[in-house]
């Protein structure tokens, strides 16, 4: 079997194909992970969340919400929206609370990145 000795200008190509193609297949598979966090999101309803009904809320208002990362179940135990110097109680009766610095209905044991912790 003849063993075809590759010059450098070709060797050099060959490396370059493959990390293109490393990039490439990093992108596609960085975007399609973004899309499955949509689609959890858009799964999220009234029924899961309590304090889930956002439709009273402005364009705006929802896009500080995604901007804030605000999720109704906090990753950190430690910090919960019901812990938080920016908590609004809720209404007599009600569930879900507030927020200082956004619209909307908060769940109690929800999370953000701008949670400020009690003094």
């Amino acid at each position: 079997m003849d063993q075809k000795n590759m010059t450098r200008k070709e060797f050099m190509r060959k490396l370059t194909m493959l990390g293109a193609g490393f990039v490439g297949a990093f992108s596609f598979l960085s975007s399609c992970k973004k899309s499955d966090k949509g689609e959890q999101e858009a799964k999220t309803t009234i029924t899961d969340d309590p304090c889930g009904d956002l439709s009273a809320l402005t364009a705006d208002e929802k896009k500080m919400r995604n901007d804030f990362e605000y999720v109704a179940q906090s990753p950190y135990p430690e910090k919960l929206c019901d812990n938080c110097a920016l908590w609004v109680e809720p209404e007599a009766g009600k569930f879900c609370g507030g927020c200082e610095i956004m619209a909307g209905p908060i769940h109690p044991k929800g999370y953000c990145n701008a949670w400020i912790g009690v003094e």
